[in-house]
């Protein structure tokens, strides 16, 4: 784990009250680059990462500590879940873009994986 991401986890998400913009690209940028672990966007620019495994139980393990850390945080990704696979997916809904919270839950996850 490098330095950033140890800053990333010893800071806790701010709900999003709307009205605020989306965080430039050059902060996605640097903040991929804090989370490492693999955290990339989709095509709708979301933080997308996929946590394999060879069953079905480890899925639905992290599955339900995801939500217990989201629900903590009071920040909820979108998962889904299949044999050997646990999708996660993380944006700020009320902007439909990313804050620094997205990278926070991130960096959390992954912590937990």
């Amino acid at each position: 784990m490098n330095k950033s991401t140890e800053c990333l986890l010893n800071k806790k998400c701010q709900p999003c009250q709307g009205g605020v913009p989306p965080l430039p690209s050059e902060d996605i940028e640097r903040f991929l680059k804090e989370v490492g672990g693999e955290w990339s966007l989709n095509t709708r620019g979301h933080l997308y990462k996929e946590y394999r495994f060879n069953d079905f139980m480890g899925p639905m393990n992290l599955a339900n500590k995801i939500a217990a850390l989201a629900e903590r945080e009071g920040h909820h990704p979108d998962l889904a879940i299949s044999w050997g696979r646990c999708v996660v997916e993380i944006w700020t809904h009320k902007i439909n873009g990313l804050t620094e919270s997205d990278f926070i839950l991130a960096a959390k996850i992954d912590s937990l994986a």
